[in-house]
């Protein structure tokens, strides 16, 4: 584990299209959705998915966040150790330093031991010891409420 600024970023690997790549993760209790930066997505050539009809997103102090909403992911695979998600993400402009953002909802359902006091982070409660695995994982753990 790292650190961005004061947040600490855990270090996972992001899989997709048989490949890999080591990915800078925020868990941010702030956030709302799963993002992933759109250089990241750029630079690995990871492929975007046009909305319908774009979503408005918004920065924690409510403001509408240009260059979001329009670009998602296809499904991709998160793992950190022997834990595994499979997760969608939005696309979006990010500051330099952090590939992924997590959002309360992901912290809530994989609630992990030691990421605000140690560095040894694990993601070993009983649900995700049974439901997390690299066979087990077979559906996202976020959904996308559009009625929000």
């Amino acid at each position: 584990m790292c650190h961005y600024g004061t947040h600490p970023i855990i270090l996972m690997i992001l899989h997709w299209d048989n490949k890999e790549h080591t990915v800078r993760t925020l868990l941010d209790t702030r956030c709302s959705i799963a993002i992933i930066n759109q250089q990241t997505v750029e630079h690995l050539g990871i492929t975007q998915k046009r909305h319908d009809h774009p979503i408005w997103i918004e920065n924690f102090t409510g403001e509408i966040v240009e260059g979001v909403g329009r670009w998602y992911t296809e499904s991709l695979r998160l793992q950190h150790r022997k834990h595994f998600t499979e997760e969608s993400f939005e696309i979006s402009p990010m500051e330099k330093g952090v590939d992924i953002f997590l959002p309360f909802q992901w912290i809530t359902n994989h609630p992990s031991q030691g990421t605000w006091t140690i560095e040894e982070v694990r993601f070993n409660s009983a649900r995700c010891l049974e439901e997390c695995t690299r066979f087990e994982t077979s559906q996202f753990s976020l959904t996308w409420d559009e009625s929000v």
